[in-house]
């Protein structure tokens, strides 16, 4: 009979090797819904949006009127809420469908939830307390995360900052070791590169200036995104009946905009892309700045489910962009000022400082001297943030 003492660190072992695979099967599958949803020539993507929004929304019309998809944090928050692995894929997989089809959400939650799905099972197969079940869980979620997009540090600070987790020495292991697993395991996929090309500027007194001037418009632009998406979540549409259709319009829609404004489909991956190599125009960044937010609540509205932390960075990519080129600074410079923004928006829109500023560090590879700025940028913008939301607490 295998060793009691042994079964914690185990599943630790186990659940890193898990999420490594789902994450990179997952990247893996995205990409290629993207390269079929893009190369029918013969097709408007439009169309061919459409269609993947259609079956998105009836698998979600099938999942949900068996009863609502559980999500990680409510796994953590009680005692005796599983995550259904079958359901859990399932709800991953269709996310993947709708992001790869071109709505314009994050595919990050998938790989999260499913990977905490899997250790979920693996822990009530294994009879974990109910204390271990919940730092597995809290570590596979990151360690997804940590996979999908080769950032192990972003990996295990979600687990421990973001995540309704205890926090302690257990937790934080557990946490380590998973993510740790999980990236390598997902190199032959993922690669074990940062997943954006970023310049290697010099630093300038500049950046430090857009620091002081990035911490209030990070704070606008992130509360606002932040607002939109509850209230789109609040009124999204209830009755799974009207999901193939509206799903389905929403995801042609977001494909149709990107016809005239490249970037506003999926992750926003494009238009971190752009800020990071900036060729395109002023007022691209502008339109930008206000198509992603509204897309994305749009996306969620109507009924799809998806990722906001990679739309919130390209949010702040955007704004960070646009006042580089204002200032008429070098290329490499507006480079640096974009990844300043999408870590402000970030930090606001997941309330976490540090995870926002490693995660945009460990995406770009931006030079070291970078880091610094992006935690006091993110540092400053949470607390303004925390600092607004007591003042508006009914004491």
């Amino acid at each position: 009979m295998f060793p009691r003492s042994l079964v914690f660190p185990a599943l630790v072992v186990l659940g890193g090797l898990c999420a490594g695979v789902i994450g990179g099967s997952m990247a893996w599958l995205v990409h290629q819904i993207q390269h079929l949803a893009t190369g029918l020539g013969l097709v408007s993507p439009i169309i061919v949006a459409g269609l993947g929004g259609v079956l998105a929304g009836l698998g979600w019309w099938w999942l949900r009127r068996q009863g609502p998809v559980r999500h990680v944090e409510e796994a953590l928050l009680t005692d005796h809420q599983r995550l259904p692995l079958g359901r859990t894929t399932v709800d991953g997989l269709l996310q993947l469908l709708v992001v790869g089809s071109g709505a314009s959400l994050g595919r990050e939650q998938a790989p999260r939830q499913v990977a905490a799905a899997a250790i979920d099972a693996l822990s009530a197969r294994w009879h974990t307390s109910q204390e271990q079940r919940r730092r597995l869980i809290a570590a596979a979620a990151g360690a997804g995360l940590a996979a999908v997009y080769n950032v192990p540090l972003a990996g295990i600070l979600f687990s421990i900052e973001v995540l309704p987790a205890r926090r302690d020495w257990r937790t934080v292991v557990a946490a380590i070791t998973m993510s740790i697993i999980a990236t390598v395991t997902a190199w032959p996929i993922v690669g074990n590169q940062p997943i954006y090309q970023f310049p290697s500027p010099d630093f300038r007194l500049s950046t430090l200036a857009w620091v002081l001037l990035a911490i209030p418009l990070a704070v606008g632009a992130g509360r606002l995104f932040t607002a939109m998406i509850e209230l789109a979540q609040r009124r999204s549409i209830q009755d799974p009946r009207w999901l193939p259709v509206t799903v389905g319009a929403a995801t042609a829609l977001v494909v149709a905009v990107s016809t005239a404004l490249p970037g506003v489909t999926g992750n926003g991956e494009e238009i971190l892309r752009g800020a990071f190599a900036p060729e395109s125009a002023l007022w691209v960044f502008g339109a930008l700045l206000l198509a992603k937010p509204l897309l994305t609540a749009f996306s969620l509205g109507a009924g799809a489910v998806g990722g906001t932390m990679t739309p919130a960075l390209a949010i702040g990519a955007a704004l960070g962009a646009m006042a580089g080129l204002m200032l008429g600074i070098d290329p490499d410079l507006v480079a640096v000022f974009a990844l300043i923004g999408a870590a402000g928006v970030l930090a606001v829109v997941q309330h976490a400082p540090i995870f926002a500023a490693i995660i945009a560090w460990e995406l770009t590879g931006s030079p070291l001297w970078t880091l610094p700025l992006l935690l006091m940028v993110t540092g400053g913008a949470w607390l303004i943030t925390k600092a607004i939301k007591a003042r508006g607490e009914p004491s």
